[in-house]
């Protein structure tokens, strides 16, 4: 064990949720070089202890006390954000909620934690990575590998202190002792190590800090084999708190309170994120970007895919043909009135077409297509954790999730718009020529955009433009706010539809007032 001055220390340390003491006022220090287990029963309080340090959980958590302090080399944790630490914190989660981005390949991940390739090779050589593929999809990797590629990303990282949150849960046995002795070999400073499997780490730890749900405070035990034996004996013992620790329950007046807060950061954060928008072209220059360029390039290959082109265009061919036919079809006396009026029939079906029709469309199209598309890769992103690796690893979730997502959808909306204006062009030509016999396609054409003007393209890209950034906007904000369970990732989506459909029908009569 380490001795000296304190790396981290923590200070009459106590924590309340929902109005319910779950931590009492301890006090205890841990120096470098220290390995350190936290343990307790579940609902102990061991994963708001952790998003504490980490900065998940502050002061200013709705329905979260907090007293005393915890200062790492004499900065308080409690009053920074997690982008706020500089990266002197690193943090592996358990399995099902990693936090590798695993979209992304094994090498893309590790260069989150250093563009060295020394660095890299080294630290896989250390944590016996070196075969595998750096270009293998971390979907294919085992558990175990998992486990080891996102401790080797925190490494390379270089925080001055590591926390594993139940790093061996959801492992087999052989990935587990692999685990376990990636942890051992990769350990050169202050690590935490918050787990129920004490037993698989015996023999690993310097200190045992027990959260003793009885007394509710952290007890600090020496790990020999008679503490382990009192503290395997404690735990079997010991009443589950069943206190929740990250979905508190509220008193009504709590919930209302609460309520006003979140709308009040919500909406801050929301103008902030909208403002930011501005500089989506910037996503576009880092396209070649070793960390930005792949999530870059994904969104752009997602939202201007084949598949995207093809279902606007069938959609673009049946309005128009189904609008062209039924026109002429229906009209009122059309043996009359057709000669009559056809002229400005045509024009009006281009205006209508052109300048509303076809991109309120595509807008709505595109908002129910890649704004749920959005949204549920940017929930499961959130569930899994890898929004909370972002802001640990002080990236950006804005930069390199919202720019991304807000630059597929600008440019799909423009191209796509272009592309259903000229099939609905065509399409009506065609119907209209069947329909009318010995008309030429010139005549149709002239009277086709008598009343559309270059001059109005405009307001066709502002239209298609800010309906697009405000889907984007929609998909992140509700994507990446915090997720617990699958299904909030569900109700996630259904947000995102209902929120962007509104968006864009009310964006589009806005501009068309301002418009005609």
């Amino acid at each position: 064990m380490s001795t000296g001055a304190p790396l981290l220390e923590v200070r009459d340390l106590a924590v309340a949720v929902g109005g319910r003491e779950l931590l009492g006022p301890s006090s205890f220090t841990f120096h470098e070089g220290d390995r350190v287990l936290i343990v307790g029963p579940s609902g102990s309080g061991k994963s708001l202890f952790v998003n504490l340090l980490l900065g998940f959980v502050g002061r200013d958590t709705p329905g979260v006390e907090i007293g005393g302090s915890a200062r790492l080399q004499g900065t308080e944790l409690l009053d920074l954000e997690p982008e706020a630490r500089d990266a002197r914190l690193g943090a592996v989660f358990q399995l099902n909620a990693l936090g590798l981005f695993d979209d992304l390949t094994v090498a893309q991940n590790l260069r989150f934690g250093s563009a060295d390739p020394a660095a890299r090779a080294e630290v896989t050589r250390t944590l016996r990575l070196d075969h595998v593929d750096p270009r293998r999809p971390i979907p294919q990797c085992s558990g175990g590998e998992q486990m080891r590629i996102a401790i080797a990303r925190t490494l390379l990282r270089g925080a001055g202190v590591l926390i594993y949150d139940e790093p061996t849960t959801g492992l087999d046995p052989a990935a587990k002792k692999q685990v376990v002795s990636a942890i051992a070999d990769s350990h050169r400073r202050l690590t935490l190590v918050v787990t129920h499997d004490y037993a698989a780490f015996e023999g690993e730890a310097d200190v045992v800090l027990f959260l003793d749900p009885e007394v509710r405070r952290a007890v600090r035990l020496d790990p020999s084999p008679a503490s382990f034996e009192r503290l395997r004996a404690a735990l079997e013992t010991a009443p589950t708190t069943g206190a929740g620790t990250r979905r508190p329950r509220l008193s009504w007046w709590q919930r209302l309170g609460v309520g006003w807060q979140r709308l009040a950061v919500g909406t801050v954060d929301t103008l902030v994120d909208a403002l930011s928008l501005v500089l989506v072209p910037l996503a576009w220059l880092r396209a070649a970007h070793a960390i930005d360029g792949p999530r870059v390039r994904k969104a752009l290959k997602r939202d201007l895919g084949p598949g995207v082109a093809l279902f606007i265009a069938i959609s673009a061919m049946l309005v128009s043909f189904t609008g062209t036919y039924f026109l002429f079809e229906q009209l009122p006396e059309r043996e009359y009135a057709e000669p009559l009026i056809q002229d400005d029939l045509l024009a009006g079906m281009g205006l209508i077409y052109t300048r509303i029709g076809i991109p309120l469309m595509v807008s709505v199209l595109l908002a129910a297509k890649l704004g749920a598309a959005a949204a549920a890769q940017l929930g499961h992103m959130s569930f899994t954790r890898q929004v909370d690796a972002l802001r640990l690893l002080c990236i950006s979730p804005r930069r390199h999730l919202l720019w991304p997502t807000a630059s597929g959808q600008l440019i799909a909306a423009c191209l796509a718009t272009v592309l259903a204006v000229a099939l609905a062009y065509v399409t009506s030509m065609v119907v209209f020529l069947a329909m009318h016999p010995g008309w030429s396609a010139r005549y149709f054409h002239e009277s086709f955009v008598r009343e559309v003007e270059w001059a109005h393209a405009g307001w066709l890209v502002a239209k298609v433009g800010v309906s697009a950034l405000g889907v984007a906007l929609v998909a992140f904000r509700t994507g990446t706010s915090p997720k617990y369970e699958p299904g909030q990732v569900v109700k996630g989506i259904h947000k995102t539809l209902l929120r962007a459909l509104l968006l864009v029908l009310a964006v589009h009569a806005f501009f068309a007032f301002l418009e005609f």
